[in-house]
């Protein structure tokens, strides 16, 4: 096997695609932050998560990248415009329109070339 390449199974992928959830909640724990007075208890409540999803992102990150070359993982990490989008609508009432999905829908070809070409 060529060094360069790591080779990487199912549990890897599953754990790299909860952790992009996880991170993709971030936008939120912000945006709901900031729609808050400076300073408020929910002001700290949700840049708390959002500092501490950021953390475990952080760390997972770190072993994922031991079994998933870079470019794989970074790629996957397109999955957060989608998560991001459909969290907007969810929880802060933000429209999807057809050229959001649309632009989403571009985005999931590349993702599927690029892991693919690894293989």
């Amino acid at each position: 096997m060529d060094n360069n390449k790591k080779k990487f199974d199912f549990k890897t992928f599953a754990v790299l695609h909860f952790i992009l959830l996880l991170y993709s909640f971030v936008g939120v724990f912000m945006k709901l932050a900031f729609q808050n007075e400076m300073f408020s208890f929910q002001f700290f409540l949700f840049a708390g998560l959002a500092v501490l999803f950021l953390g475990i992102y952080a760390l997972i990150w770190q072993q994922v990248l031991k079994k998933l070359p870079l470019t794989v993982a970074f790629t996957n990490k397109a999955i957060c415009i989608v998560w991001g989008m459909l969290w907007g609508a969810l929880f802060l009432g933000d429209q999807i329109t057809w050229y959001k999905i649309l632009g989403s829908l571009i985005v999931f070809p590349g993702v599927v070339l690029v892991v693919s070409s690894n293989e």
